[in-house]
């Protein structure tokens, strides 16, 4: 099951839960009534030469929608709980709050997968169904490994990736497929200088790598770890 935001994972690695059919619930809880506090949210996923002319998406009833046109070719949003893994027994945890900020190539070719999951989620797709489902489209090439250079910016100090430790530190994120290990990279656990952080999540055909960095978008310190 491939998966490209594993804020989730990166953080704490859990037992994997049954995936089953699930009702969606109130959505309320996951949507930002005010749609300029979301887009300001995404934006400080990244410093503001980036995510000051970045498109921005907000999230809908029925998905991610555009909010702002952008000129620089990145892309951000803020990523709910249920953009992280199928498995994760907190995948309907409404605090979770993850702005990312996507370079060109990851917009192009890692961000598709995870709108189309958050139709699919809002949509009632059984997390049975939308793992399938994503295979299928790996399989036939609706969806595209990430193209050479694809990354995301998390660097929001306002983000919430989960209850255990909610900021956790400002990263980058780095995708690859899997024609190589992420040994490669010297990759490890959550204290090495690069994370491995498709670790949960083993069968996905992306890897996925996070690079911890010392400051938040607002050029604030984060807490040495």
């Amino acid at each position: 099951m491939p998966r490209h935001a594993l804020f989730l994972a990166a953080l704490v690695l859990i037992d994997a839960a049954p995936i089953g059919a699930q009702p969606v619930p109130d959505l309320t809880p996951y949507l930002m009534a005010d749609r300029a506090a979301e887009v300001a949210l995404a934006r400080s996923a990244a410093t503001k030469n980036v995510s000051d002319s970045a498109t921005v998406l907000v999230l809908t009833g029925s998905g991610f929608v555009e909010a702002i046109a952008g000129t620089n070719g990145f892309t951000c949003l803020v990523l709910r709980s249920f953009s992280g893994l199928l498995t994760d027994p907190d995948f309907w945890n409404p605090r979770v709050r993850a702005p990312h900020c996507f370079n060109p190539p990851a917009a192009w070719t890692v961000l598709p997968e995870i709108l189309r999951r958050a139709e699919w989620v809002l949509g009632g797709m059984s997390r049975t169904e939308i793992k399938s489902r994503t295979q299928r489209a790996y399989a036939f090439r609706e969806l595209s490994m990430p193209a050479a250079g694809a990354m995301a910016y998390m660097l929001s100090p306002h983000q919430y990736l989960h209850d255990a430790d909610p900021r956790w530190m400002p990263h980058l994120m780095f995708y690859y497929d899997r024609s190589l290990p992420a040994a490669t990279w010297g990759a490890g656990g959550a204290s090495a200088t690069v994370i491995e952080g498709s670790a949960a999540d083993p069968l996905s055909p992306v890897l996925t790598l996070l690079i911890p960095v010392p400051r938040w978008s607002d050029g604030t310190p984060a807490l040495p770890r």
